[in-house]
């Protein structure tokens, strides 16, 4: 028996409407265990943002680094966890000036420059480290 073009365009939309429920309803649950991940990854996350100042405005690169591997209950892991911020705020210093030279002396602008990126990042790190207490 042949199908009618109108009876083959409803069945079609309605296989559509009852899979596009399905696809709703599937990222929506994926989506929330996404989020808490991302949660997750970000609660063991420290940003470092490298600053240099100009006289009419403020750069900055943004770099992030990560804890999950530490215990933060332990002393060497807190110490290990100020470490890797240096590094990371010293290199993001050092890629600062090569982008935009400090003046007058780069060193000097770069030890600036990575003082302040650590020193932003004292709250968080003492918030990580009573989170894990």
């Amino acid at each position: 028996m042949k199908k009618s073009p109108l009876f083959i365009f409803c069945a079609t939309l309605t296989a559509l409407i009852a899979a596009g429920i399905v696809i709703d309803t599937i990222p929506a649950n994926a989506q929330q265990a996404s989020e808490e991940q991302t949660k997750e990854v970000i609660d063991e996350i420290i940003e470092v943002e490298a600053p240099i100042e100009r006289s009419t405005e403020t750069i900055a690169l943004k770099r992030q680094v990560s804890f999950a591997d530490l215990d933060l209950s332990k002393h060497s892991d807190v110490i290990e966890l100020e470490k890797r911020v240096e590094i990371v705020a010293k290199e993001a210093c050092e890629k600062l000036e090569e982008m935009y030279p400090f003046p007058p002396s780069g060193l000097a602008g770069i030890r600036r420059c990575t003082k302040k990126a650590i020193e932003g990042t004292e709250e968080e790190i003492q918030a990580a480290i009573a989170a894990a207490q």
